[in-house]
């Protein structure tokens, strides 16, 4: 399996599909608990069109944590070092929630390597309900555990629709998270996420062109903090309803639609 080894030690997974081709370059950013895996429907989709990069951050999967203190520079350096592993030059990045301040990141470090910027679920007004949720996640993540948080977390981040319709695979999706994440890692990203700059502040220096992609059942990310960060970053913001927090998965196809739309303009 496909590993780089960072200056400090840690290795990190990775994943390319298409690459045997010259299509542009489309990297997804894992959301804070997911993996390369919950990208798999989006890659066989797009591998023949896209060069596609899927990666565990620090923390995630089957990447270590490694020794440096995780934090969103630390993290966008990472993804600068996979490019250049993989030479190359610029890529459109799609950020998924925790993945959304990756890219954020990275659009502040390394601004001539960006060519479309696309956040999704990531706003640039957490409220009082999102960082409390998230600060419940951590809560019972230390006194419960993983299986417990990733259970508690469910009425969060998927929307009621979903729910409905796959509730009978909801214990399948736990075990899932369970076997593909750590304690430690998810202890260390959260307590790295909660002390990250807000994006209010890397979103003022985006110059690509930028589309926000936010849903109208998100209890982490509101529509109104959504068209926010799409304002500050002179993007686009494009609201999808009866959807949670989760859309990558909760709408595959409206979810790339979008994307595929944007980067092609």
């Amino acid at each position: 399996m496909p590993h780089l080894t960072r200056t400090d030690g840690c290795k990190l997974y990775y994943e390319t599909h298409g690459f045997d081709h010259d299509g542009e370059v489309i990297v997804f950013l894992n959301g804070m608990t997911q993996t390369t895996q919950h990208w798999s429907t989006h890659t066989r989709a797009l591998r023949d069109q896209y060069r596609l990069l899927t990666y565990d951050a620090r923390g995630q999967g089957q990447s270590e944590i490694g020794p440096s203190p995780l934090g969103i520079d630390q993290h966008a350096a990472d993804l600068i070092a996979l490019l250049d592993h993989l030479e190359v030059a610029r890529a459109h990045l799609v950020g998924f929630s925790h993945g959304a301040r990756v890219a954020l990141g990275f659009a502040n470090q390394a601004p001539h390597r960006l060519d479309h910027l696309i956040l999704c679920s990531a706003t640039a007004r957490p409220s009082a309900l999102a960082r409390t949720i998230v600060r419940s996640w951590y809560e019972v993540l230390c006194r419960a555990g993983l299986e417990t948080m990733a259970w508690s977390s469910l009425p969060t981040i998927l929307g009621e629709q979903y729910l409905a319709q796959n509730e009978r695979l909801l214990s399948s999706i736990v075990k899932a998270s369970v076997a593909r994440n750590t304690v430690e890692g998810v202890t260390a990203l959260l307590e790295a996420m909660m002390k990250y700059p807000d994006l209010e502040s890397l979103a003022k220096n985006v110059r690509a062109p930028t589309l926000v992609i936010s849903a109208t059942d998100d209890l982490l990310a509101d529509p109104d903090g959504a068209a926010y960060l799409a304002e500050l970053c002179h993007g686009d913001h494009t609201l999808l309803g009866a959807i949670g927090h989760t859309i990558p998965i909760e709408a595959p196809t409206q979810f790339r639609d979008a994307i595929i739309e944007f980067i092609q303009r």
